[in-house]
């Protein structure tokens, strides 16, 4: 059993891992494809299964795509990836993907108490119905990415993976277990204690936060550690900055932006790490791609069409399901599809957008729309402007995007980064001038108008970058 001290930093994003020796975090190279081989993509990619139907199966099953469980297999191995391989498998498997075809698979089981209907005077009618599921096959594997954030929702639970159903806790242990073995064989020793990082915040209620915190332990138990401890994340980022800058009585403030989520702390070493004040709101990179995508790209795919005589605007939930690669799938339903397909096209303020949108529904293509839009985000850190490219059948993106432009985007989301900064310093009892150095950590911390934001407020003398990518990580390991 090991007697080293390891840190988990798991992300929406990206992960990393480190472990004390002689008194110094070391970030362990746990991902050899990733270009940053201390840092790895928090993604799971299941190899695709072949879907068999039995020979008791119906003409009219075969219509309708309606099976029984004991009608359907699912041939091959379950065989998993993670990082960047995870990514790429995924990437290059989709390059020939067919149309979706969705099915109903009931289970055999039986829900009881279902709520059926509501009488007009208010009464509850309940029952029973079978219980079945939905799959979608692109004839593909199975991309899991920001597994994090689904944590704070109570109504996930988990999902079924080529027959096989997986709960939450089940697909980030597959991750972590993963990045555990990897550190295992790169130690020579067992691992079974870890501190992980954690938000300020999983959620503002305090009893979902406590759940979704559990539901982190008992995933990462799963992949094998006994003695599981937390700590927050921009705690841990501003114990590692004042490991390596003892400066007595110090205090710093802990700017830490990520994929998922928006973190701070202000903290000192007066006597020891002091913590003075934390907080946190979701924001985070991703919800900055999905605002580009809004602005930038929704038109594309007649998120400001009209439709039909009255000249209606599109149903909320496909504008809505759009705003997340994740939930384009959700779309593939035959009551979107067939009011794409129909009502939609009727009297269409511009038809070819809908054709659009129905291939990116049918082919599933919004992982690499928005892994294009992540890369031209990134090129804004260093560029004045940058070109989101993606192409594929009726779908031609090649949409220019301006620093300035990104930034008068996202800047409801810039107000509402300063606001808690400031909130922040108020709980800690200080005022900017007070505050000796603020740490920026995070990849979108990168962004230029967030540096600006934080120079205006503390001046740039006292802004620093520092380990945007691992410096969690390191300091989880203290």
């Amino acid at each position: 059993m090991s007697r080293l001290s390891f840190g988990l930093d798991f992300g929406t994003t990206n992960s990393s891992l480190s472990l004390l020796r002689d008194g110094q975090p070391i970030l362990l190279p746990i991902d050899e494809s990733a270009p940053k081989k201390e840092v790895v993509r928090s993604a799971l990619y299941f190899f695709p299964k072949e879907f068999t139907l039995s020979n008791k199966v119906t003409p009219d099953q075969l219509e309708s795509q309606t099976f029984n469980a004991w009608q359907v297999s699912y041939e091959g191995v379950v065989k998993n990836l993670i990082g960047e391989r995870a990514v790429n498998a995924y990437l290059n498997d989709n390059k020939t993907r067919k149309r979706g075809v969705k099915r109903k698979i009931f289970t055999g089981e039986i829900i009881k108490d279902v709520i059926l209907y509501v009488t007009p005077s208010g009464r509850q009618v309940l029952g029973d119905i079978p219980d079945y599921y939905e799959e979608y096959d692109f004839g593909t594997g199975r991309l899991f990415h920001a597994l994090k954030t689904a944590l704070k929702s109570p109504y996930y639970k988990g999902s079924r993976v080529f027959g096989d159903y997986y709960s939450l806790e089940q697909l980030i242990a597959l991750f972590v277990k993963e990045i555990r073995s990897k550190a295992q064989v790169l130690t020579g020793e067992e691992i079974t204690s870890i501190t992980c990082g954690r938000p300020v915040f999983f959620s503002p209620v305090p009893e979902k936060d406590k759940a979704a915190q559990d539901r982190l332990e008992v995933a990462l138990k799963e992949a094998g550690f006994v003695d599981v401890k937390f700590e927050l994340e921009p705690v841990a980022a501003a114990k590692y900055y004042l490991s390596r800058f003892p400066q007595k009585g110090q205090k710093i403030l802990v700017f830490d932006f990520g994929g998922g989520t928006f973190d701070t702390t202000v903290m000192d070493n007066h006597q020891g790490f002091n913590v003075l004040a934390t907080d946190g709101v979701y924001i985070g990179g991703d919800l900055l791609n999905s605002d580009i995508f809004y602005k930038k790209l929704g038109p594309l795919f007649g998120t400001q069409n009209t439709w039909g005589e009255k000249s209606l605007n599109m149903p909320y939930n496909i504008i809505t399901a759009l705003q997340s690669w994740y939930g384009i799938p959700n779309l593939n339903t035959p009551e979107t599809i067939g009011f794409l397909e129909g009502n939609a096209q009727h009297n269409s303020s511009d038809p070819k957008a809908i054709d659009r949108l129905l291939h990116l529904i049918h082919k599933n293509l919004g992982f690499e729309i928005y892994e294009a839009i992540e890369s031209a985000k990134k090129e804004l850190t260093t560029k004045d402007d940058s070109t989101i490219t993606f192409s594929d059948g009726p779908i031609n993106i090649n949409e220019k995007i301006t620093r300035s432009e990104f930034e008068e985007i996202i800047s409801p989301r810039v107000e509402s980064v300063k606001n808690c900064v400031i909130r922040t310093l108020k709980k800690a009892g200080v005022e900017p001038n007070e505050i000796s150095v603020v740490v920026r950590t995070g990849g979108s911390s990168l962004i230029p108008i967030y540096e600006k934001m934080l120079n205006d407020l503390f001046g740039k003398e006292r802004v620093t970058e520092f380990d945007p990518f691992t410096s969690i990580a390191a300091g989880l390991s203290l």
